[in-house]
């Protein structure tokens, strides 16, 4: 026997029966078990954030709270101004108002409708496609 017939030598590889290879792999007990808070942790964590869509209608400046909740909140808010239609003077206002609160919470604005006033009002983490 020479020095290279050990390396070149190949064994045939013995198969194993089947009973044999389902008691290797059941009778493994290094398995690690994870505890129930770190499952509870990993849920919430992988857990989808519910977000609404919501219609504000606004007829007077204390509704501007409610869609600064809203924003603030992580919601998308549909901004109805239809009912200030007879009085341009306060939608110049209120729509200034509104430009002025999505800036500050960097969110995005767009009108949705051509012949209502209506605006789209999305959180900073949701972008517009213009």
């Amino acid at each position: 026997m020479g020095l290279f017939d050990s390396i070149t030598k190949r064994e045939k590889p013995q198969k194993k029966a089947p009973s044999a290879i389902k008691r290797e792999v059941t009778s493994r007990h290094d398995i690690d078990v994870v505890p129930l808070e770190e499952d509870v942790i990993a849920a919430e964590l992988v857990k989808p954030q519910i977000r609404y869509v919501r219609k504000i209608v606004v007829t007077s400046y204390s509704d501007l709270e409610r869609i600064s909740d809203e924003l603030q909140g992580g919601n998308i808010v549909i901004v109805d101004l239809g009912p200030l239609e007879s009085r341009p003077d306060l939608i110049e206002k209120v729509a200034e108002q509104i430009k002025g609160m999505v800036n500050a919470l960097d969110g995005q604005a767009a009108r949705i409708c051509r012949h209502e006033i209506k605006l789209l009002l999305v959180p900073s983490d949701i972008k517009i496609a213009k």
